[in-house]
């Protein structure tokens, strides 16, 4: 089989021309990243990033865990056998529905069943909304939702719509959820409410969400089946004022809609229980909320940093450092008194962008990427989503778009705690020095050698340092000042004294895939003190003892 066979078996399995070449680069190169194969392709990085997304959405490539992440390809040999297990499947189906098929045929002239006609009406006065209201709950079948306002449920509790739930939570199982304001205005109501369904074990669900106005839209789901939507009309709203007006609907689709803004906002709301726990003590609650416009959240976060005052802690992407060191988005927040902690996978790739904002903020390295966080003064708390793969190439450090908000204290007790065991693990960054671009010494010296010959080679070299070696395999690197200090010091003899008997910085050399992770680690099992890493030919950092010992934990 030919390249061109692979590329139109390819174009059958539903690829496109720039999915397929990119699927053939991976597979003669092998494991890639994305910003890599745009490269080498002369692609545009949007366009790469959206390839790489539909490859990996059609199930042809898979990423890696590593950060960056990189990808490769799933085995051609998966794919052949996917493609004739699926035609196979296609086959058998088509075989058992044969007869379905040709019956359909046989009554294809019969006319169409008569789906039921969606209907609504219009209902006015507070009275008959309640007696509506009363019927629909009477009625349930699996389930009934009700969101109501401060006012609206003082009233429906007067007119026993929350009473009428009890029979059926309680006999016939029905699911019944409850959303309202919970304030001083109907405190005394909802606790009572709330003790009864806690005392008789109702299947009775009661949450708090702040609502801006007493004219928030109520309404009443029954069964995802039918719905009434009432609020008052005019310029007052009162317990007693009966000036109501209501719309009674059984449409699928509109219900269904009503049902998903009840649900987006049930997962924003909070027990009532917890609220009334904080308007009897006094203590602040807090919000709870996703922020789903990504730049009402930037601005969410600017008022949040503007306000700090002791500390801000941020933990990241190891991407997200190099953007943040190219954009400092929290250098404008910097003030005395202020400590700023940043935490993230340092590696080979943002060693030099952590440094640089060492210079600013306390930076370290913790081994594992997590969801970016913020935490402002142990009372805010920001959680970020990784970047969907189309936008990894954005400037932001933060992706905005859903971001989690929090000023609960339980919730913010509970991420601080976690964010301090990580920093307490993490590894300073200035216990990992750079020295990218520095080139290894050309003058080897086997560690069978003696000391006196080792510098005898430096002065005819004219070289500061030499490379210990073993039948010529790099072992690690010693300079003039390290043999003065071993020799004169410790007082040995030059001519009796080994090169690999001295405290040499031993290197580790790593491969092209292989991160400073990699090399903390086999520090760290080695027992080195202190050792260089060397890839293609160059150091590219120095680290401690006391580094590798962390991430070894």
């Amino acid at each position: 089989m030919s390249e061109k066979d692979v590329t139109r078996f390819l174009q059958i399995l539903g690829l496109s021309k720039r999915e397929i070449q990119v699927y053939m680069f991976l597979a003669k190169s092998g494991v890639q990243s994305t910003s890599f194969v745009a490269k080498r392709l002369k692609m545009e990085r949007v366009q790469a990033y959206r390839t790489f997304k539909k490859l990996q959405e059609k199930g042809f490539i898979e990423a890696t865990l590593e950060r960056p992440t990189r990808f490769t390809i799933v085995p051609f040999s998966v794919l052949v056998d996917n493609y004739i297990t699926a035609k196979k499947s296609e086959v058998t189906n088509l075989n058992d529905q044969k007869q379905t098929l040709l019956t359909a045929w046989q009554s294809i002239s019969a006319p169409e069943s008569e789906y039921p006609v969606a209907k609504f009406s219009i209902i006015t006065g507070k009275k008959k909304i309640h007696s509506k209201m009363l019927n629909m709950i009477e009625e349930s079948k699996s389930e009934v939702i009700v969101l109501t306002t401060a006012l609206g449920l003082i009233q429906e509790d007067i007119a026993g719509v929350f009473d009428a739930a009890v029979e059926p939570a309680q006999h016939r199982s029905v699911q019944v959820q409850i959303i309202t304001d919970v304030s001083m205005e109907n405190f005394k109501v909802v606790d009572r409410i709330d003790r009864n369904i806690t005392e008789d074990k109702l299947s009775i669900k009661l949450r708090h969400v702040t609502m801006s106005s007493k004219f928030f839209p109520r309404f009443l789901i029954k069964d995802e089946e039918e719905a009434i939507l009432y609020a008052p009309f005019g310029n007052e709203a009162s317990v007693l004022n009966l000036e109501d007006e209501g719309l009674w609907i059984n449409d699928k689709m509109f219900v269904s809609v009503l049902r998903a803004f009840f649900m987006q906002m049930w997962q924003s709301g909070v027990d009532a229980s917890r609220r009334i726990e904080e308007l009897k003590s006094g203590v602040p609650l807090g919000e709870t909320v996703v922020i789903k416009d990504a730049e009402e959240a930037w601005n969410k976060v600017i008022k949040i940093l503007e306000s700090a005052k002791k500390e801000i802690v941020v933990i990241t992407s190891s991407q997200s450092i190099n953007r943040l060191a190219e954009d400092d988005s929290l250098i404008r927040f910097f003030k005395k008194d202020l400590k700023i902690r940043l935490m993230a996978s340092i590696d080979l790739d943002n060693l030099e962008p952590a440094q640089k904002l060492s210079l600013h903020y306390e930076v370290k390295h913790v081994p594992i990427s997590y969801m970016t966080m913020m935490l402002v003064d142990s009372k805010h708390l920001f959680m970020f989503k990784n970047p969907p793969l189309s936008d990894f190439g954005a400037d932001s450090a933060f992706y905005l778009a859903d971001a989690f908000y929090s000023s609960d204290p339980g919730q913010i007790e509970r991420v601080s705690e976690m964010l301090n065991d990580i920093w307490k693990r993490g590894i300073d960054i200035s216990e990992i020095t750079s020295q990218a671009g520095t080139k290894l010494p050309t003058v080897e010296v086997e560690k069978t050698d003696s000391v006196a010959q080792a510098v005898e080679r430096m002065l005819q070299n004219n070289v500061t340092s030499v490379l210990i070696t073993l039948q010529h395999q790099p072992l690690g690197v010693i300079s003039d000042r390290d043999i003065l200090r071993e020799i004169i010091e410790e007082k040995k003899d030059p001519q009796k004294t080994l090169s690999g008997d001295l405290k040499f910085t031993p290197l580790i050399i790593l491969e092209t895939d292989e991160t400073m992770v990699t090399a903390m680690r086999l520090m760290a099992q080695e027992g080195f003190k202190r050792a260089a890493m060397v890839k293609n030919g160059q150091l590219i950092g120095m680290l401690t003892e006391e580094a590798a010992k962390k991430v070894h934990k």
